[in-house]
C-alpha cells in the first residue's frame, strides 16, 4: 500500500496474506514482546498500533488492524487515524457547533419574520461559523503534523508483515 504525502481523513487499507490468522496474530504478539518503542495492543482479531510515549504528541495517529479469515488466508483491514479521544473531541465539538448554526438560523428567521433587528443573529452565526472554520483549520494543521509518524507506523506495520511472510 502506497500512502499519498496528503493524508486523508481516515485512510483505511486492506491486504490478503496467505497465512492463517494465528499465525499473523502469534506474528504481532512476538512484535509487542519484542519491540521496544511502538505499543502494540491485541484484542481478539484486533490490533493497535501507537507511536512511542516520548514521540506522541496531541495529534498523533495509531493504527488500528482488523484480521478475518477467508479460507486458510487471511485479509487485514487497517486504518489509520488520530487517537480516540481527540477524534470523539472534534465530533462533538463539530455536531454542538452545527446545532449552534442550526439555531441561530432559525432564530434569525424568526427575526426577520417579526421584523425585528437582525444584527445580533447575523454576528452570532458568523461567529459561529469563524469558530467552525477555525476547528477544521486546526484538524487539518494536526493531520499534517502526523503525517510522518503516519509514515513511521506504517513502515513498522510492513516490516511486521515481512517477518509474517517469510516464516
Amino acid at each position: 500500500m502506497d500512502i499519498v504525502t496528503t493524508i486523508k481523513l481516515r485512510p483505511r487499507f486492506s491486504i490478503t496474506i496467505d497465512n492463517n490468522i494465528s499465525e499473523v496474530i502469534n506474528n504481532f504478539k512476538k512484535a509487542k514482546r519484542n519491540v521496544n518503542g511502538y505499543k502494540i495492543s491485541l484484542s481478539d482479531h484486533h490490533v493497535f498500533i501507537r507511536i512511542p510515549t516520548l514521540h506522541q504528541h496531541f495529534w498523533s495517529p495509531q493504527l488500528h488492524l482488523e484480521f478475518r479469515e477467508n479460507s486458510m488466508k487471511t485479509e487485514i483491514h487497517g486504518l489509520y487515524g488520530p487517537n480516540p479521544t481527540v477524534w470523539t473531541m472534534f465530533m462533538f465539538l463539530h455536531f454542538i457547533l452545527a446545532i449552534l448554526i442550526i439555531g441561530a438560523s432559525i432564530w434569525l428567521y424568526t427575526l426577520i419574520v417579526t421584523n425585528n433587528s437582525i444584527q445580533v443573529a447575523i454576528i452570532l452565526i458568523i461567529s459561529l461559523i469563524i469558530i467552525w472554520l477555525s476547528f477544521y483549520i486546526a484538524g487539518r494543521l494536526g493531520r499534517k503534523k502526523g503525517n510522518r509518524q503516519m509514515h513511521e507506523l506504517n513502515t513498522f506495520f510492513y516490516s511486521i508483515l515481512k517477518q509474517i511472510k517469510k516464516s
